[in-house]
């Protein structure tokens, strides 16, 4: 096995990638420097422990597309072909032949799940990620508006705020310096349907990542340690948030101009 590892900068450069956590990024780079030499790895448990990152990290490069996760515990590094081209005299092939069965290469060279199993691949990935035995599951199906059943997305990027616990989880992986919301009631549905009116073009995923990359809205600066989901969801504070009231000083512009805010006013 080659003992070289490569990191493409279109992929490591980009707002999706720096808009992480420094711990996500870290992880990230860590699991490229152990996967094989067709980007996959057995013990991502084991890595987070040894880096010290924790399995929200893992979960948000999930959520993020950074890594594909399968039942098994085996995870793929999305843009591996991207990153890593290997001669033929140092390649060994991977060992996980099943799960590399069950991906697809793009027209960029990314691994994607194939057609087939896309809809039911990932399902067990975050419980196996996480230990704590929720039998939640991730499901590409909307959640019925009047269902009681709380699912998680497979595809963490929310924009339909239907999918509620959708949208909680997303909070929960991103915003990890928040305190993460254990329920799921009426009030909090109505504020997710609210804010999704308000936010206009900008996804939760979005607005959820404004919120940890902001030193104030964190605490990190020591300055403030008020915020949480109910608090961002509130929609003075929310048309805050979105119009980049804090977003850090000293960081790169972000263009929020991008996303033009609702009428809160407008009939729901």
């Amino acid at each position: 096995m080659a003992e070289k590892r490569m990191f493409t900068k279109s992929i490591i450069d980009s707002d999706k990638f720096l808009e992480m956590p420094l711990s996500t990024q870290a992880l990230y780079f860590h699991l490229g420097m152990r996967a094989d030499d067709e980007g996959f790895i057995n013990s991502p448990k084991k890595i987070i422990r040894a880096v010290n990152c924790n399995e929200d990290d893992l979960k948000l490069l999930i959520a993020k597309g950074f890594v594909i996760c399968f039942d098994t515990g085996i995870i793929a590094i999305t843009h591996w072909k991207l990153h890593n081209h290997i001669q033929k005299d140092r390649f060994k092939p991977t060992l996980y032949e099943e799960e590399k069965s069950l991906l697809d290469e793009n027209n960029r060279k990314e691994y994607i799940l194939k057609t087939a199993v896309s809809n039911s691949m990932d399902t067990k990935c975050i419980q196996i990620v996480s230990n704590s035995g929720t039998k939640n599951r991730l499901d590409k199906n909307r959640i019925d508006k009047d269902s009681s059943v709380e699912t998680m997305s497979t595809a963490v990027d929310v924009r339909n705020a239907s999918d509620y616990q959708g949208v909680v989880d997303l909070f929960n992986s991103v915003c990890i310096s928040l305190p993460k919301v254990q329920k799921l009631n009426d009030k909090r549905r109505k504020q997710i349907q609210n804010a999704d009116k308000l936010l206009g073009e900008m996804s939760f995923e979005e607005l959820f990542s404004l919120v940890e990359s902001s030193d104030f809205l964190t605490g990190r600066n020591g300055k403030w340690s008020g915020c949480g989901f109910d608090w961002i969801l509130n929609p003075a504070n929310l048309t805050k948030i979105i119009e980049g009231n804090y977003i850090n000083k000293e960081s790169a512009t972000v263009n929020t101009t991008a996303y033009a805010p609702r009428n809160y006013n407008e009939e729901f």
